[in-house]
């Protein structure tokens, strides 16, 4: 879980490389999802699992990578590039948080109270990062914050169609390889249209070298993401997105000497508090039922 954790807090440092030194958001995810695709893709196979290709399946995993992987992947590759690396990282964070809260909004989940005080804190913490103005390093960045915020949105939004829609009796890894394809439909057009496609070998540069080491991690990650579900279950799998912020900052850091102020260290805590509130009264819930 923690190789996993650093793999995806990596993610928005790579990214900022990649749009600093030119590649555009659509082209950036295009590449990523096409490999991630391929290596699922391939791990099906030796599994004997299929890609579902029915006309319900094709739905499916269209609906599904465009709210899970085409849309919120784009939005951060584009926002990342004009905010801290380890603020995306923090925001990103909100995504259990607004899962609960869309739960509840369309009765899939019961009102708890411990619950609804993690969304308050989940709340506070983004409002903690937005409002104060010395929150950021420029107050002019706080557009781009909000624009971040359809990050955990769309996860969210993703986290409740899947729920609710996935067909049963098909393998996950053949389905996660179909959402990756599905992604990658979206958004080719956008992309070929845009002429923002982007094929980063030979590589030419940071940019490139970043692009294809998150083309690896992109495939190692949605490996490691279905072995740990598998082994360890999701309560423990919840506790990743910890482990994903505080990476998410260290490389911000380490790569790009960003700093953050005590007002996101602050949301950092709140939303914290809100993850821990929320996933930890679903576990006792679950277990009561």
């Amino acid at each position: 879980m923690t190789c996993m954790g650093l793999i995806w807090g990596l993610q928005f440092s790579l990214a900022k490389i990649a749009t600093q030194g030119g590649i555009h958001p659509l082209g950036f995810t295009l590449a990523v999802s096409v490999s991630a695709a391929a290596v699922l893709a391939a791990a099906a196979r030796l599994r004997g699992a299929s890609i579902p290709v029915g006309r319900r399946h094709r739905v499916y995993t269209i609906l599904a990578g465009a709210t899970a992987i085409a849309i919120p992947n784009s939005v951060a590759v584009l926002v990342v590039s004009h905010v801290p690396a380890g603020l995306a990282a923090v925001v990103n964070t909100l995504s259990p948080v607004m899962t609960y809260a869309m739960a509840v909004a369309v009765g899939m989940e019961r009102p708890q109270r411990a619950r609804l005080l993690g969304i308050g804190f989940g709340i506070a913490g983004a409002l903690l990062v937005v409002l104060p103005r010395a929150s950021l390093p420029d107050p002019d960045m706080a557009p781009w914050v909000l624009l971040c915020l359809l990050v955990p949105f769309f996860y969210a939004l993703s986290n409740v169609y899947i729920a609710r829609a996935r067909p049963a009796d098909v393998d996950s890894i053949g389905l996660a390889a179909g959402m990756q394809l599905g992604a990658a439909a979206c958004i080719l057009p956008l992309a070929l249209a845009s002429g923002s496609a982007h094929l980063p070998l030979p590589p030419e540069g940071p940019a490139d070298w970043a692009l294809i080491v998150q083309c690896c991690f992109g495939g190692l990650g949605s490996l490691l993401f279905f072995e740990v579900l598998r082994l360890a279950g999701p309560v423990f799998f919840s506790q990743t997105g910890f482990i994903v912020t505080l990476a998410g900052v260290f490389w911000g850091w380490l790569i790009f000497d960003e700093t953050l102020s005590i007002f996101v260290w602050t949301a950092m805590a709140a939303i914290f508090v809100g993850l821990a509130l929320v996933t930890r009264a679903g576990r006792v819930s679950g277990s009561r039922g």
